[in-house]
């Protein structure tokens, strides 16, 4: 999957996301309040009648399907997929007015992550709430190791059959102005080892060489000796 192919490229430049937007696998809560802070209801209860003094979590969470729907009390099924969390906040907010006095809500998207692979470890980054960078989940992941390509880090979006990808050059200053890339929830940063040539062809040699070498020593001692 890593390999060089004829993948499809994602510019940089064609828009600079702000924030996250939401996919397909995210899991969302949601919370309604009044303006003072009072809050009205707990919006993930799935109750319409519910007391207004309630003030208590339940815990539950939504998660976006394939198609990019998710089925929110009351206003029941939601296309959602493709809108940043204030958006979709806002669309919320005007659609609860009609039962609640002045509402707002608060919309949070809980299990964003990506997946880092380094060579053949691989290890799952979880992003922060304001828009992560390429650069912090590397930092996040430990930075990069001497013997990997700091040239050549793929970051590979959207169906594996059929991926985006784009190449990140950290080794130049030309490379650096990419690292504002805004990471997107189940993304896959992937790192390629870097061959030392002269390692690599004189690794499997090294056994051999210290075998001559303790033999070479041990007939210069045998020889010493019998002198």
């Amino acid at each position: 999957m890593f390999r060089q192919k004829d993948y499809q490229y994602f510019e940089l430049a064609q828009k600079k996301v702000d924030e996250y937007i939401i996919q397909s696998g995210d899991q969302l809560t949601v919370q309604l309040f009044t303006r003072d802070g009072f809050k009205l209801i707990d919006a993930v209860s799935g109750s319409a009648g519910i007391q207004a003094t309630q003030t208590q979590l339940t815990g539950l969470q939504y998660l976006v399907d394939a198609e990019g729907f998710v089925n929110l009390p009351i206003l029941g099924e939601m296309f959602v997929k493709g809108f940043t969390e204030s958006q979709l906040e806002t669309i919320l907010s005007d659609k609860y007015a009609s039962l609640y006095v002045d509402p707002y809500i608060v919309v949070t998207v809980i299990n964003r992550r990506v997946f880092f692979f380094r060579g053949s470890t691989s290890s799952i980054i979880t992003l922060n709430q304001a828009p992560t960078t390429i650069l912090e989940v590397i930092a996040k992941s430990g930075g990069i190791p001497e013997n990997f390509k700091a040239y050549n880090i793929k970051v590979i979006r959207g169906d594996l059959k059929n991926p985006q990808v784009t190449i990140i050059d950290l080794s130049t200053l030309e490379g650096l102005r990419k690292s504002d890339l805004i990471v997107q929830s189940n993304d896959i940063i992937y790192l390629d080892f870097r061959y030392n040539v002269p390692n690599a062809i004189l690794s499997p040699l090294v056994p051999y060489i210290s075998l001559l070498t303790t033999v070479s020593t041990l007939i210069v001692l045998i020889t010493t000796l019998a002198k």
